[in-house]
């Protein structure tokens, strides 16, 4: 399996985008609880096939998902600091993106039950000079319209303009707060709750984006 393929969880700070903004400390990356009162019809092959098809248009190739259950969880889709949401996921999917030139970008994994996705994960790693930045917006963006709805304009949540906006915003925080991890979370998007988590390594920066299904 490559090396690269799954991308473990750092902990650090919440960097909140909502009507207003602001910091609170966190220990790791908490899902919504209300996640399952939004739950939107997904699948993993349909929606995997759905956000590989749009990436092809914007040259960014995914590959197709290795289908991973039983002890491979533990081993390779751990994701979460809560038991009893980590204990919960019996079923994941992965996949690998890279951009135009085949440069690895990172993964979109897909977990939950083996029925039913739970959470769609994108990890895109970035060098020391976000030199990805452009890339990370496509997927995200693509994630969002694939996953959850193509409104982001209409309702503009967090008073976001596009994601684009969004994205830059949590950019410039992070690189401004010199912090090992930030994080911003956007609600109202259809009923969705997005977290987007940001956390300096070794190699430039870790992007994670989640969204509850």
């Amino acid at each position: 399996m490559n090396k690269k393929l799954l991308i473990p969880v750092i902990a650090g700070i919440i960097f909140v985008v909502a009507i207003s903004i602001f910091m609170i400390p966190t220990s790791e990356t908490t899902p919504s609880e209300n996640s399952d009162s939004k739950a939107l019809s997904i699948s993993y092959v349909e929606t995997n096939k759905e956000i590989q098809l749009q990436l092809a248009l914007q040259e960014i190739a995914m590959s197709s998902p290795l289908k991973l259950n039983g002890f491979s969880i533990k081993k390779y889709c751990t994701f979460f600091a809560d038991e009893s949401i980590q204990n919960a996921i019996e079923y994941c999917t992965s996949t690998e993106l890279l951009d135009s030139d085949g440069y690895y970008l990172g993964n979109i994994h897909m977990v939950g039950l083996p029925h039913s996705p739970k959470y769609v994960i994108g990890a895109i790693q970035a060098d020391p000079h976000v030199s990805q930045l452009d890339e990370i917006k496509t997927i995200f963006q693509t994630m969002i319209e694939s996953i959850v709805c193509d409104c982001w304009e209409e309702e503009k949540p967090g008073e976001f303009e596009t994601v684009s906006a969004w994205i830059d915003a949590a950019n410039t925080h992070h690189l401004e707060a010199k912090r090992i991890t930030s994080k911003s979370e956007i609600s109202g998007l259809a009923q969705k709750d997005l977290l987007l988590e940001i956390t300096t390594n070794t190699e430039g920066y870790l992007w994670k984006f989640i969204i509850p299904n």
